[in-house]
Order: C-alpha cells, then structure tokens, then sequence
C-alpha cells in the first residue's frame, strides 16, 4: 500500500508549504486590488480630458507593475546569493511595504507609474 504524499511531509515541509501559498496567495491579491481600484486612482491623477483614455493608462500601470515583477524577481534572486535569502525577504517585505504605502501619496499618473514599478520590482525580488 502507498502512502499518500501529503502524509510524506514533515512539520518543516508543511510550514514552508503554507507560507509559500500564502505568498503567492497575496501577491496575486495585491494585483487583483490594483485592477479593481486603477480606474479610480486613474480618474484622481489625470486630469479630465484624458479619462477616455483611462483604459490605456491603466494598462499601463499595471503592465509596469507586472514588468517590475519580473526585473525583481532577477534583481532579488542575485542580492539572495549575496546577502542570504531571508535577509532579502526581510528586505523585499519592508521595500513592498513602503512603496505600496507610498503609493497613496502620488501626484500623478507618472510617479504612480514609477511608483507601480517599485512595488512589482519589491514582489518580484
């Protein structure tokens, strides 16, 4: 008789499991919170003769967001090597934090581009 593989893992297995799904779980969240709320911030930073255009600026804000994820995600992996994973965790986590928070205080649309980058390069690494 098999044993099935959920029954294979030891207490460190399934803590590391579950954190990484909560992770992911967040980080999708967090995206999932920028599509809902980017028309919003869109119609507050550009003035009202671009909002037909909203659409477009929103695409692009979060296709920087997504951008930034990947640019991260190398930038991160090399600190990683250099400084430790958890040491960049702890950095990556802190650097998420305040660009995320940052983000409410855009004058903007472009330094809530830049700002957008900063968070995905900050999820990504």
């Amino acid at each position: 008789m098999t044993v099935p593989w959920y029954r294979t893992l030891s207490r460190v297995q399934w803590n590391t499991l579950i954190a990484s799904n909560l992770g992911w779980l967040f980080d999708g969240f967090e995206t999932y919170g920028l599509i809902l709320t980017v028309g919003a911030a869109m119609q507050q930073l550009l003035p009202s003769s671009l909002h037909p255009q909203i659409p477009a600026y929103a695409g692009t804000v979060i296709a920087m967001t997504l951008l930034g994820w990947g640019i991260g995600g190398m930038i991160g992996g090399i600190l990683a090597d250099y400084i430790g994973r958890k040491r960049m965790m702890i950095i990556a986590v802190l650097a998420y934090s305040l660009t995320t928070g940052l983000s409410a205080f855009s004058f903007n649309w472009i330094s809530f581009l830049v700002l957008r980058l900063l968070v995905g390069i900050a999820i990504g690494s």
